[in-house]
């Protein structure tokens, strides 16, 4: 009896592979679809909430984001403008009042920063100010999402404040980007061919090596 294995242990083996195929095809489909209909109802208010009150459009993002697809994000600030602005909020709050904890007399040379957890992000860390136009700064960051579904990038600002004839180093949030991510099954199976190839020769490669051990004569 022990020369003949039960063919529903070869069927089950072989078909496992393709059992597993087939579920690492549907489900980044299914979570895409998901995604499609919450973002549909998103789509109608910003992503953006800013923790300073300046002018939402001050950062830029793309309508659609996908998964392993590389966009660009950028931040366009008069930094002048602003270092005026917490100044003036500084200089009417009493102590420990103002925003987000800043004292003393804020400079205009600011470094902005950019993070997230599920993203890769081509420039880390803060930023100096290398482009400015007209008295506007511009910071760009180019960002890779490597997860579907809901995401944050945060915005930082890292300000240099004088208080009591010393210079302090603030870092102060500007804003949170709640974003969704569409799910991109192509370039998943791209990235992970191998191993669903690795997931589908296992079972069989297994079954022939059972099979050869079954033919030894005892």
């Amino acid at each position: 009896m022990r020369d003949t294995e039960p063919e529903t242990g070869l069927n089950f083996n072989l078909l496992m592979p393709f059992a597993l195929l087939a579920v690492l095809l549907v489900v980044p489909f299914s979570i895409n679809a998901f995604m499609h209909s919450l973002a549909g109802s998103k789509r109608l208010s910003n992503p953006v909430v800013m923790r300073i009150p300046i002018d939402i459009t001050a950062i830029t993002l793309p309508a659609e984001i996908k998964q392993f697809e590389t966009f660009e994000v950028t931040l366009n600030l008069s930094t002048k403008n602003l270092a005026n602005f917490l100044n003036e909020i500084v200089s009417i709050s009493s102590e420990g009042t103002s925003i987000q904890g800043i004292t003393g007399v804020v400079s205009p040379s600011m470094k902005a920063e950019i993070a997230g957890e599920h993203f890769t992000i081509e420039k880390q860390g803060p930023q100096e100010q290398l482009h400015v136009y007209n008295d506007i700064t511009r910071w760009t960051w180019r960002v890779t999402p490597e997860s579907s579904g809901k995401q944050e990038l945060t915005f930082h600002l890292h300000l240099l404040t004088q208080h009591n004839g010393e210079q302090h180093l603030k870092v102060v949030d500007l804003a949170d980007a709640n974003l969704i991510v569409q799910a991109n099954p192509s370039e998943w199976l791209k990235r992970h061919w191998g191993w669903i190839a690795l997931l589908a020769v296992l079972p069989i490669a297994g079954w022939v090596f059972r099979r050869r051990h079954a033919h030894r004569p005892q």
